[in-house]
């Protein structure tokens, strides 16, 4: 007779006889419901707190393993990113007894806290057995989930991130900007070639990349890892697969990726989209996961929350061998659009544009209705890497004319026709100023002296206007204003205070006046249209509230306006931008500038010119240029030939 058939028996005996039974029924165990309770909360709270090791496991029993912990770890760990994978919580249930008392069991309500701070939830058992005077919980595969029975016994736990479409990117009249494309990955495969070294400089030749740089990370990589070498866009792999497919070691894979319609349009602003770096995981506060597909750079960087959506997260059971099976979804959010300003047609003129400049450049053209920026382009020898066509900061030499000639007739009393004179050169407390390539016009028509950018006529008429009243008549053209863009960009500076030095220096946008191409396009825009709009760029993005401030638009002197404008057409007709005379799509009417920079002797000057047709202004720089009409007015002949056709 075992020992509890023993306890059962004296009880019966005890109780027929009349004892008090409670004090034997405490005995053998009495209530153990208790101490069952207590063992199986004991057990959730270890687990939850990821001390499974911590705790005494029943031994002997079927289905349990040497190590229970390192068995439920090692079942869980693709669940989380942690070091110790451990539910988020877990609800113990009724513990139910079994018949013979040895064994109980109790639900366990089981919560996961996944990546994204999805949730996942089940129900699964736990066992547990009467061991040593000590209500032990035992092991089974099962217990983890209720699914990991059979062959998904010793399967692998595996969370992975499931993503929704992106977000396109549309431009003027919602036309598709950017958009998933097809590319090709080249990579190489160090275990299928026997000489790594003649694989990578053959692969490096035919797709231009740093062959050392390339050699030194696949030496690096393990032999079966896939080492990406560069990706491209359909049509250029085209061009070059006949090359590659048969160096040996070289293998491809495909996928789609957001792109725009060609590899130089409106580069750099729209960035690209890959895997992502350690800094914008740590950045991102756990919105972006480690692998995730984000915005590495640009717009895509900026609005990757609004474009990526809200990615989603499936757990499958991973089997040694054999068919794995799901357990858990939560569906992707896909991502919403993002929508510009920018037009399709005139940001590809502007694209091939830029691209004859001889130097690095920038452009932007804006309407000049709106403000909307249509088209913003950088170029010249490998020049589309930076955004110098909005962040750029440069002197904007005579093109800043537009803005003191503005002052001048606003506040100085100025017309087209008062004479004012044009020396060789002109001192101003011990400064002396020149005109380029030391031009004299003498006695003329301010209008002359705008038409041939005659900087001593704006430095001798300085004293027309204060330095506060120039920087006024800037800011009405945009130059300082607050970025309404939606993007990084700079508007300008023009300063309120200088001496007599500075002030002249100022009125040929020298010294410490400073601009970018987009902030002169707008103010020919706003010469254009009689009002000011401060530029934008994204109609409805979210995630930047920096650069999407609300700028009021600044209607302009009427007067001041009209003889602007007929000082910006004689420049084309008899100035210095007479190459602008005959380009088709109507009148044009502009400035050219050329700004001195550095400390050489001479110094270095880079080119401008900015102008509007039509409802159409805009402003090229080309960075260390020249003159204007030499380097810049070309690239705004070539923009403008290229619309009207």
């Amino acid at each position: 007779m075992n020992r509890r058939v023993l306890i059962y028996v004296l009880v019966a005996v005890l109780v027929l006889a009349g004892a008090g039974g409670t004090a034997l029924y405490r005995l053998r165990g009495g209530d153990n419901s208790g101490a069952q309770k207590t063992a199986a909360e004991a057990f959730g709270r270890a687990w939850s707190g990821g001390n499974l090791g911590t705790i005494g496991w029943a031994s002997g029993q079927a289905g349990t393993t040497d190590d229970p912990a390192k068995a439920v770890q090692t079942t869980t760990a693709g669940l989380t990113s942690e070091k110790t994978d451990k539910p988020s919580g877990i609800t113990v249930g009724k513990v139910t007894e079994s018949a013979s008392g040895d064994t109980a069991t109790a639900p366990l309500h089981v919560t996961w806290t996944l990546a994204r701070d999805r949730t996942w939830e089940y129900d699964t058992t736990l066992t547990l057995v009467d061991q040593d005077g000590s209500w032990r919980p035992q092991y089974a595969s099962t217990l983890v989930h209720p699914d990991l029975t059979g062959d998904l016994a010793t399967a692998t736990l595996k969370a992975s991130t499931v993503t929704g479409r992106r977000g396109q990117i549309l431009g003027a009249n919602d036309k598709v900007l950017v958009e998933d494309r097809p590319v090709v990955v080249v990579g190489i495969h160090k275990a299928k070639t026997d000489d790594v070294e003649q694989t990578v400089t053959k692969v490096a030749g035919v797709v231009g990349v740093d062959g050392a740089a390339l050699l030194k990370r696949v030496k690096a990589a393990g032999a079966d890892t896939f080492v990406d070498v560069i990706t491209l866009r359909k049509a250029a792999y085209n061009q070059v697969s006949a090359r590659l497919k048969p160096i040996p070691g070289v293998v491809f894979q495909t996928k789609d990726v957001a792109l725009t319609p060609s590899s130089d349009f409106a580069r750099p602003l729209f960035g690209n989209v890959g895997a992502a770096t350690a800094d914008i995981v740590k950045e991102s506060d756990g919105r972006v996961q480690a692998g995730d597909e984000t915005g590495l750079s640009g717009l895509q960087r900026t609005y990757d929350e609004q474009l990526a959506g809200t990615p989603g997260v499936v757990v499958t059971a991973e089997p040694k061998e054999g068919e794995g099976k799901e357990l858990f979804r939560a569906d992707a959010t896909d991502g919403k659009d993002l929508k510009l300003t920018l037009d399709l047609e005139i940001q590809n003129a502007a694209d091939k544009a830029i691209a004859t400049a001889t130097h690095l450049a920038g452009m932007v053209a804006i309407d000049t209705k709106t403000g909307n920026i249509l088209a913003i382009a950088n170029g010249g020898p490998n020049g589309n890497s930076y955004n110098r066509a909005l962040l750029g900061q440069y002197a904007p030499g005579s093109t800043f004319k537009i803005a003191s000639g503005l002052g001048l007739v606003e506040y100085g009393g100025m017309t087209a026709n008062k004479i004012v004179a044009c020396p060789k050169a002109l001192t101003v407390s011990g400064k002396k100023f020149t005109n380029a390539e030391d031009e004299v016009l003498g006695k003329v028509p301010f209008s002359s002296d705008f038409a041939h950018s005659c900087n001593t006529a704006f430095v001798g008429s300085a004293k027309l206007i204060s330095q506060a009243q120039l920087a006024q008549a800037a800011g009405s053209l945009g130059y300082g204003q607050p970025n309404a863009t939606g993007v990084t960009a700079f508007t300008g500076q023009v300063p309120a205070k200088g001496d007599t030095v500075a002030h002249a220096a100022a009125m040929i946008g020298q010294g410490t006046v400073l601009v970018s191409p987009m902030a002169v396009a707008s103010a020919s825009a706003g010469i254009a249209s009689g009002t000011w709009h401060a530029p934008r760029l994204v109609l409805d993005g979210t995630g930047n509230d920096k650069a999407t401030a609300d700028v009021d638009p600044v209607k302009l002197d009427a007067r001041s306006v009209r003889t602007m404008r007929s000082l910006m057409r004689t420049v084309v007709t008899s100035g210095t931008g007479t190459g602008m005379k005959n380009v088709p799509g109507g009148p044009v009417s502009g400035k050219t500038g050329t700004a001195e920079y550095g400390t050489d002797t001479p110094p270095k000057t880079n080119a401008w010119f900015t102008g509007f047709q039509g409802d159409i202004a805009f402003a090229i720089l080309v960075e260390d240029g020249g003159f204007g009409a030499k380097s810049a007015v070309p690239v705004a002949k070539k923009f403008l030939t290229d619309l009207a056709s």
